[in-house]
């Protein structure tokens, strides 16, 4: 029995990693059923397939490039809201062109939410009563335009929805 510990032990080797990364692969060798060596070979596998062929970079599902924007507008609000200082509304307004431009979503509701946002907290009222009731009421305009923008990017681009509407209008113009 020894001996066959042994010789199994001989082919492998260890490889140091946090502690966070080990239970990713382990996590995800259990969902996937594979030995964890071969998670992390596949893994290598589709790492060097993109440094060697930039293509299939190109190729890779828009999910990574959707909730990087997700991510980003999300961090700008919180932001602005954090400090609604002319520079952080440049900053956000930024981000929200990016996404207008890159993703071809609609942002002039957020746009305009964004604007009222840094007006509306500048001329606050000093009572402070008053000071809550507005800031309660734009704070809730804001978050719902930007629930909105991240809810078609959502939709567009990890659901697929706008993709599908389109494929299925072409299949009935083919009927």
């Amino acid at each position: 029995m020894y001996q066959g510990v042994e010789s199994r032990r001989r082919g492998y080797t260890t490889i140091y990693a946090p502690p966070e990364l080990k239970e990713k692969i382990k996590a995800l060798s259990e969902k996937l059923g594979r030995p964890q060596w071969k998670v992390l070979l596949e893994a290598i596998t589709f790492y060097e397939t993109l440094v060697r062929k930039p293509k299939a970079k190109e190729e890779l599902p828009s999910i990574d490039k959707a909730v990087w924007y997700l991510q980003k507008l999300s961090m700008s609000i919180g932001a602005l809201k954090e400090n609604p200082s002319d520079a952080n509304l440049q900053k956000t307004l930024k981000t929200v062109s990016q996404i207008r431009e890159r993703l071809k979503v609609d942002t002039s509701i957020l746009e305009k939410a964004v604007s009222d946002f840094v007006m509306t907290v500048k001329n606050l009222s000093t009572n402070a009563v008053d000071k809550h009731s507005v800031l309660d009421e734009i704070t809730i305009e804001l978050n719902m335009a930007l629930k909105s923008v991240l809810i078609e990017i959502v939709y567009r681009y990890i659901l697929k929805e706008e993709v599908q509407k389109k494929e299925a209008s072409t299949v009935s113009q083919q009927l």
